[in-house]
């Protein structure tokens, strides 16, 4: 949540600093594009969540007004717990992996803007993925033999909206790219599955403390998507809000 409102307060100061604030002529002749490419890294799932995030993505002019985009990252949480889970099973082992990927078609906003793309305020659907998958080796605390478990999980989401960001453009080639608003309409889907010797009532309590970590750790993700199924039996399956904001440095060329 700090990482948020840290990534959130930046946005606040840095878009109003820097965008600019001079009339617009609607008649003027849109100028041609000085490049065609732009690479980026987005920093934004490193400083959310983990340092082992590691994003880019790719920018292509198509005209003199509008652009494709598209994003591909390898995705990694921090654990949500340290060595044991509702004084239940002890975690022996832990695999982790995950990716993002997202797909934007830009409009740039030329009767705003008066330098060439990709220079400028721009409007934009997307579609995006994020995947996250997980296996921790579990030892059963109340058995004494054939005590060995398996705790294994996924969380995908799909999300679909339009965001409204700026970017700039330095000496030509250096890109800072500000995606400010970003609603969307998203579907949360996964579960966790729960292998060995558990009864139902300990079942039971291992997925509420599952679910309390979600909600402490992610509070955003908890209020809007941690459901009562999930609650139940370790299920997510549901619609909800999301929201896109990222931050993005770039080569053009």
């Amino acid at each position: 949540m700090k990482n948020f409102i840290k990534l959130l307060i930046i946005l606040l100061v840095v878009f109003p600093i820097l965008l600019p604030a001079q009339g617009r002529d609607s008649v003027r002749v849109v100028p041609e594009p000085i490049h065609k490419n732009i690479i980026k890294f987005n920093p934004t799932p490193m400083i959310l969540w983990s340092k082992k995030n590691v994003t880019f993505s790719y920018e292509r002019i198509l005209n003199k007004k509008q652009s494709i985009a598209l994003t591909l990252g390898y995705l990694e949480f921090p654990s949500l717990f340290k060595d044991n889970i509702a004084n239940i099973v002890t975690i022996t082992s832990r695999q982790k992996y995950g990716i993002n990927v997202a797909l934007e078609y830009r409009f740039y906003l030329m009767q705003r803007n008066i330098r060439p793309i990709p220079d400028g305020l721009y409007l934009a659907p997307f579609v995006s993925y994020y995947g996250y998958g997980f296996k921790n080796d579990i030892d059963i605390n109340e058995l004494e033999v054939d005590s060995a478990g398996l705790i294994k999980g996924n969380i995908y989401i799909f999300n679909a909206g339009v965001e409204l960001g700026y970017q700039f453009v330095f000496w030509k080639r250096l890109t800072l790219d500000l995606v400010v608003i970003g609603p969307a309409m998203s579907y949360y889907g996964g579960g966790i599955n729960i292998s060995g010797n558990i009864n139902v009532d300990d079942m039971k309590d291992i997925h509420e403390d599952l679910y309390n970590k979600l909600k402490e750790k992610y509070p955003m993700i908890g209020d809007f998507v941690v459901n009562k199924s999930f609650k139940q039996n370790g299920k997510l399956d549901l619609f909800s809000v999301g929201f896109r904001y990222l931050i993005q440095v770039g080569f053009h060329f």
